[in-house]
């Protein structure tokens, strides 16, 4: 018996496909998927918001942030991802739509600063204050239900985009 699962993990190790073209097999999405959504929950279940979630100028602020980190990746209302972000296996979650709603203000947070493993999606705690990174969970949690329009509005209005 042992032979027999020496063989088969030999064979999936040696075997298996790493590309960021093709799915991992199901049971693979599934245990991983498990296992992340778990550690975010449990990771960001005790942390304080520590800013007022209504405050304008935090709000544009993480629209701003939003800009210059995450739309590359998971593009917006009526803007597209990079071809970085649609070379991403597995594909980051669009905005507003999919994995958004499954998530609080907290997990947000909890997921920019600290990245999740084999995703492709990076940790910004090293890289930027935790204002910005609060900031950008608290546009996304606003803007859940954000219109192509209001969007646009938002880019037009509130972002310089002199070089």
């Amino acid at each position: 018996m042992v032979l027999i699962i020496a063989a088969a993990l030999y064979f999936v190790l040696e075997r298996y496909d790493v590309s960021a073209t093709k799915p991992h097999p199901a049971v693979v999405n599934m245990i991983f998927h498990g296992i992340a959504e778990r550690s975010i929950k449990r990771n960001s279940a005790n942390l304080t918001v520590p800013y007022d979630v209504n405050d304008r100028d935090m709000y544009l602020k993480g629209f701003r942030e939003y800009e210059h980190m995450c739309v590359q990746c998971h593009g917006a209302p009526g803007v597209e991802a990079s071809p970085t972000g649609k070379g991403l296996f597995p594909p980051p979650p669009k905005f507003p739509e999919e994995k958004l709603y499954e998530y609080s203000l907290k997990d947000i947070f909890w997921v920019t600063k600290n990245g999740v493993q084999m995703t492709g999606m990076p940790a910004y705690g090293p890289t930027h204050e935790d204002e910005a990174i609060w900031a950008v969970a608290i546009f996304l949690d606003r803007s859940r239900n954000l219109s192509e329009a209001e969007y646009k509005k938002l880019r037009d209005k509130y972002l310089d985009t002199r070089h």
